[in-house]
């Protein structure tokens, strides 16, 4: 099947869940990522990979725990999926009024009044893609994401996170002159700071105890601008569809860090903070412990293997998942 023809069946498949009811649509995701752990573990790799990710980073969750938080992880994972169908076609004022508390906006908009740039550094968590819609209200606020690899796909989800006026540029060389463009005009700049960055240039800091490859592109921008820093994430509340919680949190920290070392540490310290703060809202189908310094870890090829020698009784050492007992802590 040809790159179009993916694009044209998701972007035909993206039109009629948005035209279901929200809360519709949202209980089929959380019914469809349910169906996945219900299956057996050998065909739900999405499944491994979440409980590989949970026992590894979570060293207080039991396996019966971690399967549990696994199952809810991957119907709010499905939730999320089908609300963004709503997020990106339906009128922006219908998402916008999801939204019932703003925690720190205050702080966020007196920034943006100052004559100094601002950074906001998000992650994969719950319903993060209403934060686009309404940053697009602050104006001069330029967004990194990465692109589709399905064209039709990407112009359509592109074109809707744009509604409100914020400019969408990819993570490559030319959407990072843009995107410093932003700060030096003392704009908004926002990207997700949870992605494994695709350069292996980029240095390895403990996340959850284990070192990963973190974007030395958020060092640059933080020690070279000094901008304000806010780590920014989004939950959906008891209230469910209909109740998104957004959260602007200073980092004092962060802003002031004076090395590279301290900046990238800070930051993934902040984001275990939003993470351990909801831990089924966020994305662990993410791979994101997959490269360590000395290679690709085996984590997730072994993952049926390991995950079966976890249910007889072996500890996260002897399966190699718990962080090393002499390396940096988080």
């Amino acid at each position: 099947m040809s790159a179009h023809t993916r694009g044209q069946r998701l972007r035909w498949l993206m039109r009629l869940v948005a035209w279901l009811p929200l809360p519709i649509a949202s209980a089929l995701g959380a019914l469809l990522g349910d169906l996945i752990t219900r299956v057996p573990l050998r065909f739900a790799s999405a499944y491994r990979t979440v409980l590989i990710n949970l026992i590894a980073t979570q060293p207080q969750l039991s396996l019966d725990e971690a399967r549990r938080i696994g199952r809810q992880s991957l119907r709010e994972l499905g939730r999320s999926f089908c609300e963004f169908a709503h997020v990106w076609q339906r009128p922006v004022e219908q998402t916008l009024a999801r939204i019932t508390s703003i925690e720190g906006e205050q702080a966020y908009l007196d920034a943006c009044a100052e004559e100094r740039p601002v950074l906001l550094l998000s992650l994969h968590q719950g319903s993060w893609e209403t934060i686009n819609l309404y940053l697009g209200r602050q104006g001069n606020t330029t967004v990194m994401y990465q692109p589709h690899p399905a064209t039709l796909v990407d112009a359509l989800v592109k074109k809707a996170r744009e509604r409100t006026g914020c400019r969408l540029v990819p993570t490559n060389s030319q959407g990072v002159k843009e995107g410093l463009a932003t700060l030096r005009g003392n704009g908004t700049l926002a990207l997700l700071a949870d992605h494994n960055p695709g350069n292996r240039s980029n240095p390895f800091v403990p996340f959850f105890g284990h070192e990963v490859p973190t974007p030395a592109l958020v060092d640059k921008l933080v020690r070279r601008y000094r901008p304000h820093i806010f780590i920014v994430s989004c939950y959906r509340g008891e209230g469910g569809v209909n109740d998104v919680r957004i959260h602007f949190e200073p980092a004092p920290e962060l802003e002031n860090a004076a090395d590279e070392t301290c900046v990238l540490t800070t930051l993934n310290r902040s984001l275990e903070t939003c993470i351990r703060r909801n831990l089924p809202q966020y994305q662990w189908t993410y791979k994101r412990f997959k490269w360590s310094p000395g290679g690709r870890r085996a984590w997730y090829r072994q993952s049926l293997r390991l995950l079966r020698r976890a249910a007889h009784g072996e500890s996260r050492q002897a399966l190699g998942l718990a962080p090393p007992e002499n390396g940096p802590q988080p």
